[in-house]
């Protein structure tokens, strides 16, 4: 079966289903929504507003009162240090908990903050890790009954409805159907209980991150707070994601080697979001067993399909786990194309800053670290140091020249560089994107291209 992803999650194939395929419907046999409350009752996110309010501080506080005794006058550097190592430990382990139990926007935000050994301490990256683990997917029964509140009965909507998903996440899963008129769709469904639960509890954890800020060293937690809970909100927002997918589509479509999707509108309305099928495999799944030479070519489309966003377009796709990337190889490299899926999440950066990051990157081209450290001042990034020389070693990232072996080295100095002298204070576009580099550099370490990507960032620069 093709894979259409949502989210960092794993996609269930055909085969790993046991041979199902779709369920096609008639309305002579279809359920009647109006029965499945038990279904939804028994998989619904737990707790009261109140209850997951308090057990949110509560984690917050127990996680908190550990840093405090590091405080404290005429302890040692090493009593310190010890203090904050049992703190991160024990703390990591209490946020992973709870992610579990409360799941919804926690296990969203926890899978955002595993992805970024660059900010935050290896203790909480560990454990934060373990959710990106699929997500168990909700009961067809509440899939359907969302979609017959929203849009309309499924048997109504679709000639064909498949009952397994296609696609689990923390906040909504997708279903593969097929259109009356034979075009086939993905229909992505949130959570029953989520756009009830999810913004508050966005903004409580932007809270708690902004006054537990003084506590953790090192770390520019308000700023981090802000990114994750404006990107929570905008994923559950499907009208905005909508207007994504379509502003996405219209950037590529003079690019015939990257697909993505249409809305269908007329099936689109509240938690319920329906976008063309992208066929292609999970990419994270194909690049495990390519062959070298597909596997180079694969990474190309991608990181310059980023490239365009960043230093062309302006507007990036900000959620890039390779889960949400379908690779559709064909008779030769030069028929292979790249399907791009879930876009709740994206930045659009303000023109000032496009414009500064064609200039950090064509002083990556010339492997120039002043100048990439002095555009990294410009854009507002500070270290722990606050000299302009502290953020040399992050210019890494923006490095191209070299061979892959000194890349690889470049990445493991860049996050030693991010524990010793970490990033204190980072502009709020650019949470996101640097997401996006981190996710790259680490698939370049692992694949070793022997494309050269100054050419690439040549290419989109003279464009």
């Amino acid at each position: 079966m093709d894979d259409h992803e949502l989210d960092a999650d794993e996609r269930l194939t055909t085969d790993e289903l046991g041979g199902h395929g779709p369920l096609t419907i008639d309305a002579d046999t279809a359920g009647d929504a109006g029965d499945l409350t038990g279904a939804e009752n028994a998989w619904a996110l737990p707790g009261t507003r109140a209850s997951r309010r308090a057990q949110i501080y509560g984690v917050a506080a127990k996680v908190a009162v550990r840093y405090a005794p590091a405080k404290l006058p005429g302890l040692s550097p090493r009593q310190r240090d010890r203090i904050v190592k049992v703190a991160h430990k024990k703390g990591a382990k209490d946020l992973f908990r709870t992610a579990v139990h409360l799941r919804g926007s926690f296990v969203k935000l926890g899978q955002f903050a595993s992805a970024r050994p660059d900010l935050l301490p290896g203790a909480y990256v560990h454990q934060l890790s373990k959710l990106q683990d699929r997500v168990p997917p909700a009961p067809v029964e509440v899939i359907e009954r969302t979609i017959a509140e929203d849009v309309g009965p499924v048997a109504e909507l679709f000639a064909e409805f498949y009952r397994h998903s296609a696609s689990a996440a923390s906040l909504a899963q997708v279903h593969r159907a097929v259109r009356p008129d034979g075009r086939a769709v993905a229909v992505k469904v949130q959570y029953p209980r989520v756009r009830e639960l999810v913004p508050q509890e966005a903004r409580d954890t932007t809270r708690i991150l902004e006054l537990v800020s003084h506590l953790v060293k090192g770390v520019d937690l308000p700023t981090i707070g802000r990114a994750l809970e404006a990107g929570v909100l905008s994923e559950i927002d499907y009208e905005n994601e909508a207007g994504n997918i379509e502003a996405f589509a219209d950037n590529f479509a003079d690019e015939p080697r990257i697909v993505i999707p249409r809305v269908h509108p007329d099936l689109s309305s509240g938690r319920v979001l329906v976008m063309d099928w992208v066929e292609g495999e999970n990419l994270a799944r194909a690049l495990a067993r390519a062959e070298h030479d597909v596997a180079e070519e694969a990474l190309r489309l991608l990181v310059d399909a980023f490239l365009k966003q960043i230093l062309v377009d302006g507007f990036v796709h900000s959620d890039p786990h390779p889960g949400n990337f379908l690779l559709q190889v064909g008779d030769d490299l030069a028929d292979m194309k790249l399907g791009m899926v879930d876009f709740g999440v994206c930045t659009r950066l303000p023109e000032r800053t496009r414009l500064a990051l064609r200039e950090l990157y064509r002083a990556g081209t010339e492997a120039d670290f002043p100048a990439i450290g002095e555009a990294l001042h410009e854009l507002g990034f500070r270290t722990e140091s606050g000299d302009v020389e502290g953020l040399v070693a992050f210019g890494s990232l923006f490095s191209f020249e070299g061979e892959q072996g000194t890349r690889e080295e470049n990445f493991s100095r860049l996050v030693q560089a991010a524990k010793e002298n970490p990033l204190v204070k980072l502009p709020d576009e650019l949470i996101m994107v640097g997401r996006v580099l981190i996710v790259q550099t680490g698939l370049m370490s692992r694949i070793q291209p022997r494309w050269q990507m100054d050419d690439l960032v040549k290419a989109r620069l003279s464009g």
